[in-house]
């Protein structure tokens, strides 16, 4: 006695071309997967087929650095085309800023100025002035004008110093020089100057072979500060300066201004100089 069993079943595919659906490139190595554990991977060609039993499937279609999809297709006896479209992974920039190195931490050569240090020494001085303090640093006032400060830094000039504030670079694009001049009243809103000696890697000043000078100002992690500051001097120097710091205000936002007046003569004939400086920073807590 013989028994037979015979079982049919239904039997259908499902095939297709996986391209970007920007370029419409074929993709190579797409993964597809019908079931866990089961599934195939696209040819040169992004062309991918499947063999299935009749019934309904999801198929997931995976790629690194595209978007993942699934589709769902019902076999019944037929072969199906399914042309799939990825779309690319858009990844949202991130950007970390620096502003100030930390003892310990920062592997560089660097001094900090304090802002003690700032209201004793600087007096009437343009800011760089202040630097002579500092290991390797030489300041001078040069011709005696005004604003012919000149500030080197291990033996190079300021045209190879980055000079910055608030990590914004001020040197001049074409020859690398800073102008001291424009920034005479920023004084009253600094909160620190840091000097790194030696080759910095500013991706925003170029000319940093020497060093790099940043001169941070006040914002909303200080307390609210509103500034007056007289300064009376021979040779009918006079200058009025005003700073205010607002501190963090609702919403984390927060407002920093400087305004500031001199006029007066050079200690060298025929400098004379008339001047006014003003200065806003607007920031956010994020």
């Amino acid at each position: 006695m013989s028994l037979y069993s015979l079982n049919f079943y239904g039997q259908g595919a499902v095939e297709g071309v996986v391209r970007d659906v920007v370029s419409g490139e074929s993709l190579i190595g797409v993964n597809i997967v019908y079931e866990p554990g089961k599934g195939v991977v696209s040819d040169i060609d992004g062309h991918y087929s499947i063999e299935l039993e009749n019934g309904s499937y999801t198929l997931t279609i995976s790629y690194v650095g595209y978007i993942t999809q699934t589709q769902t297709v019902k076999i019944n006896n037929k072969t199906i085309t399914l042309n799939i479209d990825l779309k690319n992974v858009t990844l949202s920039e991130v950007e970390v800023v620096g502003d100030l190195a930390r003892s310990r931490e920062t592997p560089v050569a660097f001094s900090t100025v304090s802002p003690v240090q700032l209201q004793e020494e600087l007096a009437s001085q343009e800011i760089p002035m202040i630097l002579n303090s500092t290991p390797g640093v030489y300041a001078t006032q040069q011709g005696g004008g005004d604003g012919d400060a000149r500030i080197n830094i291990r033996g190079f000039s300021q045209r190879n110093v980055a000079v910055m504030i608030d990590g914004l670079p001020v040197n001049d694009m074409e020859n690398g020089w800073v102008y001291w001049s424009n920034w005479f009243g920023l004084d009253l809103v600094t909160r620190t100057i840091q000097v790194q000696r030696g080759l910095g890697a500013s991706k925003l000043a170029l000319p940093s072979i020497g060093g790099t000078m940043n001169i941070i100002t006040a914002g909303i992690e200080q307390k609210r500060k509103i500034s007056i500051k007289q300064e009376v001097g021979d040779k009918g120097y006079l200058r009025t300066s005003v700073g205010f710091t607002s501190g963090q205000l609702k919403g984390g936002w927060g407002i920093t201004a400087a305004g500031s007046f001199k006029r007066g003569n050079g200690w060298v004939d025929r400098t004379f100089t008339k001047g006014w400086f003003y200065y806003l920073k607007v920031d956010k807590k994020l």
